[in-house]
């Protein structure tokens, strides 16, 4: 008996390691800052190369060595204040701090949250960097991916694609990404930026081991007008609560369903405002256990050269009026981004805007002071109040510096959703990998229609069968094969939206895959 219990224990753990392949153990940010998560009960500053303002991401292989790195803008170019601005500036670098081969020149703004690393479903040496463009015309905006290869070019890298549009649009700065709940894919978020016209909009896209598909928009929640400014898109570290903040006072959440991708249930908890004085939020971050919220905000108007780290109580009848100003400071000290670390602390930058050189962008050689040598740390982010253990200016970088920004990480390490519909990556509809690049399905909202296409057929006659998410087969039909090719337009205006498998059988072979219909 006790032999089972172990062996049980064993294999709870090698399926707990096989869920999290990937994981943000080492950070890069600021000025050539790092922080080494390996040991999780002692983390340690590092370096990197970067130089950057706020813009970076990373990830690392299961325990902790670093994989590649990636940042906004290049940190040999020095900006100037005001347009015109530069705009393809962002470089991914590798573990070897040497920029990747192809990798520069990405297109993205200067911004704080617009860049964000996934790995590559169908190929565990790719990974997706996807960055944003916020700034307006005349200069090109939008939403892009790119997919580089680890093991090309003597395992120090290619980019494979680069610059590859998925929107054409300004688009928001608060790029988000959530494993999907079947453990493997990936959805990545981003809101539309339109300053004129209030919206409630969120894009999502859906990466697969058959490629991305999307986008999938929802409209949810307070429509909001950014008025020239940002907004911030957070995960709650379990991926079932999404975070929204704006800097013109909004915060809010809703439900997020990992296996469809549906955002639901709006809660507001500050509401949108034009009129100051109000809140300008920079930064949020959300306690492990989802009942605490940290933002950083500058408030307009009086008080604008004051700059605050508030916590808010979900557990409240009105988290609003009970909210707890944790610390302040003012100019030239501003509190930024918040970030929550693989150890469930939570990191703030701290910004230092003395105009001590011609243009505060990065710093001068000369300007060394204890607010950028150091992170402050919230150490019990689940805690109410002062037992919430706010240190400020507590965590030395080693002789780096930090600037606006931190990395923006997705939880890695997060796994399947056991116990929901999707926890199993086809309901129980086994996949054949050796096939299951040969079919594929791209599903078109405005037509309604699904366009299935499967190549390199063995047979000569199939069986196609659709099942919806609880594994039932609602469709089937069986027909002979013509050609190694095989293709349906297959009108879905009588399904519901949610997740769909195709599986095509022949004498030879099963095909299987799956859609999103939103």
């Amino acid at each position: 008996m006790k032999d089972i219990k172990l062996l049980l224990v064993v294999l709870l753990l090698v399926a707990g390691n096989a869920s999290a392949q990937f994981t943000d153990r080492f950070w890069t940010f600021g000025d050539s800052a790092a922080i080494n998560f390996k040991n999780l009960n002692n983390p340690v500053s590092g370096s990197s190369i970067l130089r950057v303002r706020g813009d970076c991401a990373s990830i690392c292989d299961s325990i902790g060595n670093l994989l590649m790195y990636c940042g906004s803008p290049n940190q040999d170019i020095w900006r100037p204040p005001g347009p015109p601005y530069i705009y393809d500036d962002g470089f991914m670098l590798n573990r070897y701090n040497n920029i990747i081969s192809n990798g520069d020149s990405l297109k993205c703004n200067l911004g704080y949250q617009e860049m964000i690393i996934t790995p590559n479903p169908g190929n565990s040496n790719q990974f997706y960097v996807f960055t944003a463009g916020v700034l307006s015309s005349p200069l090109p905006m939008g939403f892009f991916y790119n997919i580089v290869d680890l093991s090309l070019n003597n395992d120090s890298g290619y980019v494979i694609q680069k610059n590859i549009p998925l929107a054409s649009f300004q688009v928001g700065d608060g790029v988000a990404a959530v494993k999907h709940g079947n453990g493997r894919d990936w959805w990545v978020l981003f809101r539309p930026w339109d300053s004129n016209v209030p919206n409630n909009t969120f894009y999502l896209y859906l990466a697969t081991p058959q490629g991305l598909s999307g986008p999938f928009i929802q409209n949810v929640g307070t429509s909001v007008s950014l008025g020239g400014s940002y907004r911030r898109n957070e995960f709650s570290k379990d991926g079932s609560t999404l975070f929204t903040s704006s800097s013109t006072g909004l915060l809010e959440y809703y439900d997020f369903d990992r296996c469809t991708g549906i955002i639901s249930t709006p809660v507001t908890i500050s509401p949108f405002s034009l009129v100051a004085p109000y809140k300008r939020h920079w930064s949020l971050a959300v306690s492990p256990d989802k009942s605490k919220i940290y933002v950083t905000t500058i408030n307009t108007g009086a008080t604008s050269d004051s700059s605050f780290l508030i916590q808010y109580n979900l557990n409240s009848p009105n988290p609003l009026t009970d909210a707890d100003t944790l610390f302040s400071t003012k100019v030239p000290v501003l509190l930024t981004q918040l970030q929550i670390g693989p150890d469930n602390k939570i990191y703030l930058a701290n910004g230092w805007t003395a105009f001590d050189c011609a243009f505060d962008y990065l710093f001068c050689d000369t300007t060394w002071n204890q607010i950028n040598q150091n992170l402050s740390v919230i150490n019990s982010p689940d805690s109410l109040g002062s037992a919430c253990d706010f240190q400020p200016y507590s965590f030395n970088l080693g002789g780096h510096r930090s600037y606006y920004g931190l990395p923006n990480n997705p939880n890695y390490e997060l796994g399947p959703l056991l116990g929901s519909s999707c926890d199993t990556l086809t309901v129980g509809i086994a996949e054949n990998p050796m096939y299951s690049n040969n079919i594929i399905v791209y599903y078109d909202g405005d037509w309604e229609t699904a366009f299935i296409n499967a190549k390199n057929l063995r047979g000569k006659h199939f069986k196609f069968e659709l099942f919806n998410i609880n594994g039932q087969l609602i469709k089937q039909e069986v027909g002979q094969l013509n050609s190694e090719f095989y293709t349906q337009n297959l009108n879905m205006s009588s399904y519901a939206d949610n997740i769909y498998i195709v599986r095509l059988i022949t004498e030879k072979e099963v095909l299987t895959t799956r859609f999103v219909k939103r």
